[in-house]
Formats: structure tokens, sequence, C-alpha cells
């Protein structure tokens, strides 16, 4: 039985209901997770079927929404999980259920689809990688209970990060899987020039801020043995100069930058 969990937050209708119905067929259940405030909810109730159930207890957290569809995995026979953002949509998922928890020669472990936006690709039937995003992983349950579900110290950075870094340090594998199609909206960036490089910034607000940097931080430290999220976090340091040269707010941002890397060093593990 595949239980699915989507993760709102004001969605779109027209991406939602896209969203959904590219799996619901397919799927025993789907559970969407309303992180939307809670006088405001039944404004974005859009998907109305027998299979889908909305959820949600007024807290503003991806890793709690997922320990959530994980509870309610065990409680029910569940035996795999898909997790998907708002932003996703699969062109073939169908083919995705043939080719892992449909394919007795699939190889155990987490699967995940490439992502067309972030040039994600397979070169093989089943390629290993080091961390995919939460939307799209296909996910035994009895490899979450073996991780222990999602930390929920990340609320909506890093939460795949530290679940697949756990993962990893317990000998569990992820799968990219070939030949699979996934759009995966990555928010409304703002281009910017300079010296004739283009430059993406993300204009996140401060607050969002101090916890990207708090979390990278924090999985440094908790995950020493990985050497690439070090290098991950350079990214994050230059980041810091494209928000003094071009980002409004740059006080704002750049102190709950410097509170985030203090929460992430100080911070008991």
């Amino acid at each position: 039985m595949l239980l699915a969990v989507v993760v709102t937050y004001f969605p779109e209708k027209e991406l939602l209901s896209k969203n959904i119905n590219a799996f619901i067929d397919y799927v025993d259940k789907v559970l969407i997770w309303e992180n939307t405030h809670a006088d405001r909810r039944k404004e974005y109730r859009f998907i109305c079927h027998e299979k889908a159930e909305y959820c949600g207890d007024g807290i503003n957290s991806i890793s709690h929404a997922l320990n959530y569809a994980w509870q309610y995995a065990q409680k029910n026979g569940y035996d795999h999980i898909l997790t998907m953002d708002q932003d996703s949509c699969f062109g073939n998922f169908p083919h995705y259920l043939k080719q892992t928890i449909c394919n007795e020669n699939a190889p155990e472990g987490i699967y995940t689809p490439p992502i067309r936006e972030m040039n994600i690709v397979a070169a093989k039937d089943f390629e290993e990688i080091q961390r995919p995003i939460t939307s799209g992983m296909l996910i035994p349950v009895k490899l979450i209970n073996r991780i222990g579900g999602w930390n929920e110290e990340f609320k909506i950075d890093s939460v795949d990060d530290e679940f697949c870094l756990h993962a990893h340090s317990l000998g569990i594998k992820i799968f990219i899987v070939k030949d699979i199609v996934m759009q995966h909206r990555l928010g409304e960036p703002v281009m910017r020039t300079l010296w004739g490089h283009k430059i993406i910034l993300r204009n996140y607000p401060p607050s969002r801020l101090y916890g990207i940097y708090k979390n990278n931080i924090l999985l440094i430290r908790k995950y020493p043995q990985f050497t690439y999220i070090r290098e991950d976090f350079k990214g994050w340091l230059k980041n810091i100069v494209w928000i003094l040269l071009f980002e409004s707010n740059k006080t704002g941002k750049f102190i709950s930058i410097l509170r985030g890397c203090f929460a992430g060093l100080t911070k008991r593990l």
C-alpha cells in the first residue's frame, strides 16, 4: 500500500491540482498537510477526492508534516510513502512505480526522480546519489523506521538533507531513477548581472535566512564525515555577498545570517 503526503502553504489551485491529479489514481491515500494559517485554510482546499484527506495542526513545519504521514502509515499498514511539495508535478508517475516498488529487481533503498529544473539526470536505471529533495521521494516505511523519521529541529530548510545524511550514515542507499519526468518550480528568483555574469537572488526574508545558515552549520557539525556539506556551505557564504550588493533590507538580513551562524555553532546536538 502506498501513502502520499503533500505539504502545502497557500497553494495555487491550478498547480496543486495538476500535482495531485498526476498520481492520485495510483496511490491508496493522499494526505494534504496544510501549513497555511488556520483561519484561511478553507480558501485553499481545492482537492475533492475520496482518496484525499486534509490534515494539519497549525505547526509551520515540513518535518512535522512528514512525521505525521509516517505515523499514519505505521498505524494503517502502508508499505511506502511518497513525499511531495506543492510545486511539483510528475509527467509519468505510473512508470516511476513500475521501475521501483513494482519491480522485484529494483535495489532496496530510497528512490527519487530526476528534477528537470535542477538539471539532475540519471545515466543508468538506478544511480546512487547523495541528496535528493523532498519532493518525489518514494520511501519504504521500514527504512523510515530505521532512520527514525525526520528531525524536527529542521523545520523547513535542510529537512531533506538531514534525513538523507542520516540514511547514508546507516548504510541506506538513495537512488535516482532513470527516465522519470518530474517538474519542480524553484520559487521565483530574481536575476541580476555583474560584470557580464548572471546572478540568481533568492530574496529570502530574514527569518528564512536565519534557518538556512543555522541548519547548514548544524549539518556540518552533526555529519562531519560527509565533506561535500562543507563545499555547499561555501556557496551560502558567497550568497552573503550578493545580498549585500543587490538585495533590500541588507542590515536585517545580515544580522539574521549572523544570528543563524551563532545558533548553529552553539546549539547542543
